[in-house]
């Protein structure tokens, strides 16, 4: 399975453009662009891996869409086209079990004499999450069918993923993104950060990390989000560090290497994942690693209208406005919408997209495309 590289639209230039089409309501331009962008320069996926990967990310994108917009029938023949041009594409070969599944269709076994459990992927899983599409999609590829479909994974010796790590700039939606993978699995929740960890007790985190995957193997199947995983298991070789915390480390990749085989799944999350120790990310223990950043077009579009739910407005520029407001995190995109309504507050009037403008300009975001950038760069110091 490939590992999920630090994924945001810069990686994928199309992505931007379909958003953009999305979000203004040109559904079939951006299928458009996804259709070109998946059969340029056939065969479908060519040798180039860089190729061969944004293909199969606008296909995935695709067919979501398709899904997310009732066009079952349309996504399962895009699917059945994919499993034939690529029969070992196993992610398509899930989709299009669960698809027959959602139409009430039956199709033949894949071959296999042990009858497989499937749980229908049905469009909307992901409701309530705004945007961040590229991130929804390979979640589903990389975690949720291998989850749901285990036996015909297995089949195809694709490995189950053991933990996946997210990192980027804090206040993104990581918390956000986990609780709502967990429901989507219907996997029991266990949030911990390392104050729930910690201990003023020799050995005392060990015990506490132990309990904490041993109540969730109770609980399983379970999805344990760690919050701040820097802090939690710092880098060994740091010359500050205490034996206690060595100690700690040590008892977390114990368990870690173990947790699926008691059907835990591990979601962690760090601002600074340069600070984590090297042998926590090495494949088998956290080899998903993706970058949750700022909020895509599409979400800050979706946060704007929610927190303007319900105030007296006038016709706002929403397109615009979300276009404008690109780096601000869901708290700074709140804090906006407040402080509009303070100005329009002041005059006794309905909200106008120049009080939401005038509240930009005067509170800019903490991130920018730089920092943002060498945030997503840290991946390769580690």
């Amino acid at each position: 399975m490939t590992n999920l590289r630090s994924l945001q639209t810069d990686d994928f230039p199309w992505a931007r453009k379909a958003q953009h089409y999305i979000a203004s309501g040109q559904k079939a331009r951006a299928l458009r662009l996804l259709d070109r962008v998946i059969e340029y320069d056939m065969p479908l996926f060519g040798d180039d891996p860089t190729l061969q990967e944004d293909r199969r990310l606008a296909w995935l994108y695709r067919i979501a869409l398709l899904r997310e917009w009732g066009r079952l029938s349309e996504a399962l023949a895009w699917t059945c086209l994919e499993c034939e041009l690529n029969p070992r594409n196993v992610a398509a070969l899930a989709l299009k079990e669960s698809l027959k599944d959602s139409l009430n269709l039956h199709g033949r076994d894949l071959g296999s004499d042990v009858k497989r459990r499937r749980s229908s992927v049905k469009s909307g899983i992901w409701r309530g999450v705004a945007g961040m599409r590229e991130i929804k999609t390979l979640l589903e590829r990389d975690v949720i069918l291998p989850l749901k479909d285990p036996a015909l994974y297995k089949r195809f010796k694709v490995t189950l993923p053991r933990g996946v790590l997210f990192y980027g700039p804090p206040g993104c939606g990581k918390t956000f993104i986990a609780r709502k993978l967990s429901e989507i699995l219907d996997f029991n929740f266990t949030e911990a950060n390392p104050s729930d960890l910690a201990s003023i007790y020799v050995h005392g985190g060990q015990t506490r990390i132990r309990a904490l995957f041993e109540t969730a193997k109770k609980q399983a199947p379970s999805l344990i989000f760690l919050d701040e995983l820097d802090a939690l298991v710092p880098n060994r070789a740091g010359q500050d560090l205490g034996h206690h915390y060595k100690s700690e480390v040590n008892e977390f990749l114990v368990q870690l290497s173990d947790c699926w085989k008691n059907r835990i799944l591990v979601i962690a999350a760090t601002n600074l994942i340069e600070s984590i120790d090297p042998a926590i990310l090495r494949p088998g223990r956290f080899d998903r690693k993706i970058f949750i950043g700022p909020p895509d077009l599409e979400a800050r579009l979706e946060m704007l209208r929610l927190y303007m739910t319900d105030r007296p407005q006038e016709k706002m520029e929403w397109l615009d406005l979300a276009k404008k407001c690109e780096f601000y995190t869901s708290a700074e995109i709140e804090n906006i919408v407040n402080e509009a309504a303070r100005l329009a507050l002041q005059e006794v009037r309905p909200i106008r997209s120049d009080d939401l403008y005038q509240a930009m300009s005067e509170n800019l975001p903490a991130l920018s495309s730089e920092k943002v950038a060498r945030m997503r760069s840290r991946i390769g110091f580690v």
